[in-house]
């Protein structure tokens, strides 16, 4: 808490006769009370039906694009066993690029920002609110001229697998 904060807040207090210690015990309940387990995905679950994610408890994790300077971060939201179809998660992208095959299928629904998709010479730009849709077998550089996040659900869950596989060969 900012100092100035702090020392108005005791000058005020101690003006009511309430002691330095039950503050500093006030203080302390308030702030853990806010704290939360930042790698802790917030789920509310119906045992093997539906599952309500947490938008705000998605914490994000460097992607490997293969270029360390690239800003990409991601997050899947649900595990294969939770979901085993589909996996489904956030790519955040901040003025970069990065080539990537898809050896799976993708829909992408941005939520904030830009991203362009450009395949075979060609720029496809989706803003908020807009749906883009990659087909399997599909190489493509992902890229935000600022910033975007968006949900990423992909067929099948193995998609990780799926890219390895074309990018060994």
């Amino acid at each position: 808490m900012n100092n100035n904060i702090e020392q108005i807040i005791k000058d005020r207090v101690l003006d009511l006769n309430i002691s330095e210690e039950l503050i500093a015990q006030i203080v302390n309940e308030v702030m853990t009370s806010l704290t939360t387990d930042e790698q802790q995905l917030k789920k509310a679950t119906e045992p093997d039906r539906i599952r309500l994610i947490r938008g705000n408890s998605v914490v994000f994790e460097n992607f490997n694009t293969g270029n360390p300077d690239d800003k990409v971060t991601f997050k899947e939201i649900l595990t294969i066993e939770e979901c085993p179809n589909m996996a489904t998660g956030f790519l955040r992208i901040e003025e970069s690029a990065f080539d990537w095959y898809l050896g799976y299928d993708e829909l992408d629904y941005i939520v904030e920002g830009t991203l362009e998709i450009t395949y075979d010479g060609k720029k496809f730009t989706g803003h908020a609110g807009d749906v883009i849709f990659i087909p399997k077998e599909t190489a493509v550089t992902f890229s935000s001229p600022d910033h975007c996040k968006f949900f990423f659900a992909a067929y099948p869950a193995n998609w990780q697998d799926l890219c390895e596989d074309k990018q060994s060969n």
